[in-house]
């Protein structure tokens, strides 16, 4: 569907934004300058961002540029203690507005997970077309284009869905961030705990790798990601990335030996077990959300495979906002899942008997309630946030 005299204003242009950019390309289907409008809530970096993009990016009141170019498409991603003051100051003006001139309402594309759907359309008022999407957990593994083999999250209120045309736009918009799992806005949260979690193989890979190093047997990380890739296949559906040329590759290492194929194997199957099992609590359809897990430990691995550890590391620490749900994920690991995990792989490697190794699956099992706990932790916390959501 062609979009090429739409206008896109965007409210809040930090990192998740910019790696985003494809999906506006995806929309507009022509030139970045003229259609895309982007506000930033300070001067941090705007220099940078105005040499590195052809289009208009400013810091200031995104109120008057809304008025200014009267955006079809709204991409609203401020910081989320900032989300709810924004929509009351900012959209809700804007929107009054464009009601007391009979001008249409834009479609309205929200990347906060608080608040809920619900709140826009009580907000902003009957009429308005919303959606909120939660994004591939990685749209690029250093060269390779992965967004569109991964699986996003969108949720809608049943009262604020996009007509034909508006429904088209973001489908077009959505289309590089892979398979969109639609979800009832009362299962978002749980859903996206899930999708956090599931950010952990990072840090299973890299435990993984330094426990074989101990036992002696050095691995690399991009080893353990595609043997976990391989695993991930042998237990589901086809998943988007299957057979596709041009990815990073995914096969069994033979290099590693049987022990740590196996003690690899276990642990990404019992850790997938684990959100599972979370996921069946909170009543969500393993029939789709199964594959969505996978799908998004399967985009995840790729980029284990193509970044180095440093920037991983750093990467997570940046996206680990405070009091948000990935900081939850990855502060109960190194003591809930970490430290046992490099000991149950020291205890397997010294079997005598190799062949036996899982055998018992004692602590792959006790992995899968760790994976549920985690989950659930990062869950509640998802809760906190949301609390005063749900009415209406």
């Amino acid at each position: 569907m062609e979009h090429t005299e739409t206008r896109i204003g965007i409210i809040g242009f930090g990192s998740l934004m910019e790696s985003l950019l494809p999906c506006c390309d995806s929309l507009l289907q022509g030139p970045r300058e003229g259609h895309i409008f982007a506000v930033k809530g300070s001067e941090e970096g705007l220099a940078r961002k105005r040499a590195q993009y052809s289009f208009e990016i400013t810091a200031g009141d995104p109120l008057d540029m809304l008025k200014r170019i009267t955006p079809q498409v709204i991409l609203f991603s401020p910081p989320p203690a900032l989300a709810e003051e924004l929509t009351q100051t900012v959209l809700k003006h804007y929107y009054d507005g464009l009601r007391e001139t009979g001008a249409p309402l834009p479609l309205l594309i929200c990347f906060p997970p608080k608040p809920l759907p619900r709140f826009y359309r009580q907000t902003l008022g009957a009429g308005i077309s919303q959606a909120t999407l939660m994004p591939c957990a990685a749209q690029r593994a250093g060269s390779y284009d992965v967004g569109r083999y991964g699986y996003s999250l969108i949720s809608m209120d049943g009262k604020a869905m996009p007509g034909q045309e508006q429904l088209g736009q973001l489908l077009d918009f959505t289309r590089p961030v892979g398979t969109a799992l639609n979800v009832g806005q009362d299962e978002l949260t749980a859903a996206l705990a899930g999708m956090v979690t599931a950010h952990n193989v990072y840090e299973l890979c890299f435990t993984l790798q330094n426990a074989f190093s101990l036992c002696g047997r050095e691995t690399s990380s991009v080893q353990i990601a595609s043997q976990m890739r391989f695993a991930l296949r042998q237990f589901g559906p086809e998943l988007p990335s299957q057979d596709k040329p041009g990815l990073p590759p995914c096969r069994r290492e033979e290099e590693m030996g049987t022990l740590y194929q196996k003690i690899t194997d276990l642990v990404i199957r019992a850790w997938y077990e684990g959100l599972c099992r979370f996921a069946a609590s909170q009543r969500l359809d393993l029939r789709e959300f199964g594959p969505f897990l996978r799908g998004t430990m399967d985009v995840l691995l790729m980029t284990v495979q193509e970044e180095s550890r440093e920037h991983l590391e750093r990467l997570s620490a940046g996206c680990a906002t405070k009091g948000g749900l990935l900081e939850r994920a990855l502060e109960m690991y190194p003591q809930t899942v970490g430290k046992p995990l490099a000991q149950w792989v020291a205890e397997e490697a010294a079997k005598e008997q190799r062949d036996a190794v899982g055998e018992e699956r004692s602590w792959p099992l006790e992995l899968v309630e760790r994976a549920a706990e985690v989950t659930q932790a990062v869950f509640e916390r998802g809760e906190r946030i949301d609390e005063g959501q749900r009415q209406g």
